[in-house]
């Protein structure tokens, strides 16, 4: 199983002006290939091949020819995921169009040297030739190998990656890596547990006697207040003329509640994915089915059956459900867990006890036949469970976490 990690670059001027310089060749060369395959559209009526476009972009930019070379594979990708996508009904979506100034700069096994203490970027420089030109009155330009030195700050032995990109984030760059990881063997023993996704609790699980329960609430107080702050600073760069430094000063308050607004929910996603993970590793869980939310937010002003109100409109357009289910789809599989996604309709109003639906009320799910109570999103992550697998109804033990943001710690010398 292949997995991509990341570590930060350290800071220095020069190299950053240095990345800076090959990210913006980067852009250059995918702007290059757009337009390309733009002129050929319009003059031929088809795409034009890979083959091609590698054959026009070689020898031609201040990168490694590896790189160039993953820029056209990501174009060409990028080109086939969008014709798919048209083919089965998504017209709105566009092919490559937008030119870019920077770009990621991708490097294959080719273009790097990975040391234990350091890592070696391979490109190319182009200088003329002035000799040629004084006598034999011709220009000639010469190619030099050129490198960048990074430190190695992996905490793994990463000398046999095939593919890594340098990422400029947050303010800094990053050095992205795909590694292989080997995976925990399937189960063999049976034991199914139910997942149900939403807003005040993010993730519960349920087997058939034991039960997590993940607070989401204060990851939807994180995206409310962003959302809240957002609106005002929009507001008042309104009132601005636009580039004036009053402009420019909310602006940037805006990116920066971008950034850490983002930082904190990446942050909360993967703490709740791990406690998740944690609790199906000691349970023994050998397949988790998860209630697939898809499309809850679609239709709920213009459809008169899923019509909501404002605030649930809001509530449901910040809800982060997809990525909670990409995160604990791969760290199951990492941990040989078999993850089923199916419909969650209904499953927090299906009654365990008398097989009936009925509403609940609050967080409680009481069946009126037989006056016996449970939590309505156990319930839901049960009955998600039941319609793979076949579970008991007897009593379950819960338990409740929070995942918590930490903020940086105070330095010794530093006055709080």
């Amino acid at each position: 199983m292949k997995l991509t990690r990341k570590f930060k670059i350290p800071y220095e001027k020069n190299l950053y002006d240095k990345l800076e310089v090959k990210s913006m060749e980067a852009g250059k060369v995918w702007s290059d290939i757009v337009q390309y395959g733009k002129d050929y559209y319009d003059i031929f009526k088809h795409w034009i091949q890979r083959y091609c476009l590698e054959i026009v972009t070689r020898k031609t930019y201040e990168l490694h020819s590896g790189t160039v070379q993953a820029i056209v594979a990501k174009y060409t990708e990028n080109r086939m995921a969008t014709l798919t996508r048209r083919k089965n009904g998504d017209i709105k979506v566009r092919y490559p169009y937008k030119r870019k100034k920077h770009y990621a700069i991708p490097y294959k096994k080719a273009g790097m040297v990975i040391d234990q203490k350091k890592i070696i970027l391979k490109h190319y420089r182009y200088e003329v030739d002035l000799k040629s030109i004084l006598i034999r009155g011709n220009q000639k330009i010469k190619k030099f190998n050129d490198y960048i030195e990074i430190i190695n700050l992996a905490h793994e032995d990463i000398s046999n990656i095939s593919y890594a990109e340098i990422v400029y984030k947050n303010g800094y760059y990053w050095f992205y890596y795909v590694v292989k990881v080997s995976r925990c063997k399937q189960r063999k023993k049976l034991k199914p547990a139910g997942c149900d996704l939403g807003e005040i609790h993010s993730m519960v699980i349920a087997s058939e006697d034991r039960a997590l329960l993940i607070s989401g609430r204060a990851l939807r107080a994180i995206k409310q207040y962003r959302a809240k702050m957002l609106a005002e600073f929009s507001k008042k760069m309104s009132r601005c003329r636009k580039g004036s430094i009053k402009w420019e000063n909310y602006n940037s308050l805006r990116q920066r509640l971008k950034v850490k607004s983002n930082q904190q929910i990446d942050y909360l996603i993967h703490k709740s994915t791990k406690m998740v993970v944690n609790f199906l590793i000691k349970e023994k869980v050998s397949d988790l089915v998860v209630g697939n939310p898809a499309g809850i937010e679609k239709g709920t002003k213009s459809n008169p059956k899923k019509r909501r109100n404002r605030t649930r409109r809001q509530q449901l357009s910040i809800w982060s459900y997809g990525e909670f289910k990409k995160k604990i789809k791969y760290k199951c599989k990492l941990n040989g867990i078999k993850v089923h996604f199916v419909s969650e309709h209904y499953t927090s109003q299906d009654c365990p006890f008398c097989k009936g639906r009925h509403r609940a009320t609050g967080r409680n799910f009481i069946c009126p036949v037989h006056n016996v109570g449970i939590h309505r999103d156990v319930n839901g992550a049960q009955n998600i469970c039941r319609k793979k697998f076949k579970i008991p109804v007897k009593p379950i033990k819960v338990l409740y976490k929070q995942p918590v943001w930490y903020k940086n710690k105070v330095s010794p010398n530093r006055k709080a």
